[in-house]
């Protein structure tokens, strides 16, 4: 009796350890992409801060009409990695947006089981504003098209939301973000040419490759507001933007000192390759 006791116990175990063998490995819980945002100078929570993870969620927030992600009061963000369908070990990057603030960019990273980034804001500089009535504004983002083009062979780009317009006083200044959809099949690389993505400037104001009172790196009588060249007003900021990435370019521009209305026209480029598809992108310099 005790024999067949024995035998019909490891004949269970057996074919315990074939059922289990089946149903093969659990799969890894891809987990959570967390982590709170503060202000370089202060060291305060910085709420309400534009989160963006690439791919797949995207969020304009103040810069459109999408509520998106944002931080909380506490400067605390989450992505649940597992609600979007994701696999354990991807690899991410992060933007944070904020009017008032430099463009805070992750860098790209993989994701073990989940992965915590906390990040630094830069308040942008700005000269105080002068005595009187004249106060700076910010006019309503313009959100990204529903549907935007992908796949193209060669190389590509499609315009994907911007920040708004802005009302300056004379000599003031202001960031602004435009994004750019890769809808081409060839990956952007910083800082390699023939393959580095730039905004430059554009037609008809001031014209392909001219200079302009907005902005510029101080040469051709530019002002210097950091652009890599009087011509060329951002750089990709992610060393690799990749077929169905979103590139999201930030760059300052200065109020002239005479009053009116001035615009910027820009056009995406492949550097020493081609200039990309012309949206009409253009901003509007109000000047009081």
């Amino acid at each position: 009796m005790r024999s067949r006791i024995i035998r019909l116990a490891a004949t269970l175990a057996l074919l315990l350890s074939a059922v289990l063998a089946a149903a093969g490995p659990a799969v890894a819980a891809a987990g959570k992409i967390q982590g709170t945002i503060t202000d370089e100078v202060t060291g305060q929570p910085v709420a309400d801060a534009c989160v963006t993870l690439g791919p797949p969620v995207r969020c304009f927030g103040a810069f459109g009409s999408n509520p998106g992600l944002h931080t909380n009061t506490a400067g605390y963000y989450m992505i649940d990695l597992d609600a979007l369908s994701a696999s354990d070990g991807g690899t991410w990057d992060l933007y944070f947006l904020k009017d008032g603030y430099t463009m805070l960019f992750s860098g790209t990273f993989m994701s073990n089981g989940g992965y915590t980034y906390n990040g630094h804001m830069s308040p942008t500089l700005m000269p105080p504003p002068p005595p009187g009535p004249c106060t700076n504004s910010t006019g309503p983002g313009i959100a990204p098209p529903t549907v935007v083009p992908g796949g193209i062979l060669g190389r590509h780009a499609a315009w994907y939301g911007q920040s708004g317009y802005p009302t300056l006083c004379a000599g003031q200044r202001s960031t602004a973000t435009v994004a750019f959809y890769n809808s081409g099949s060839i990956g952007w690389v910083r800082g390699r040419m023939g393959e580095v993505a730039y905004l430059g400037t554009w037609g008809p104001e001031p014209g392909q490759d001219s200079p302009t009172a907005l902005g510029g790196d101080g040469q051709l009588g530019t002002p210097n507001t950091g652009w890599p060249r009087y011509n060329r007003i951002a750089m990709q900021p992610a060393d690799y933007v990749g077929p169905g990435q979103t590139a999201w370019f930030q760059f300052t521009i200065v109020a002239p000192s005479s009053t009116g209305t001035y615009r910027l026209y820009l056009r995406p480029l492949i550097e020493g390759a081609a200039w990309l598809e012309d949206y009409g992108v253009f901003w509007v310099v109000t000047v009081r």
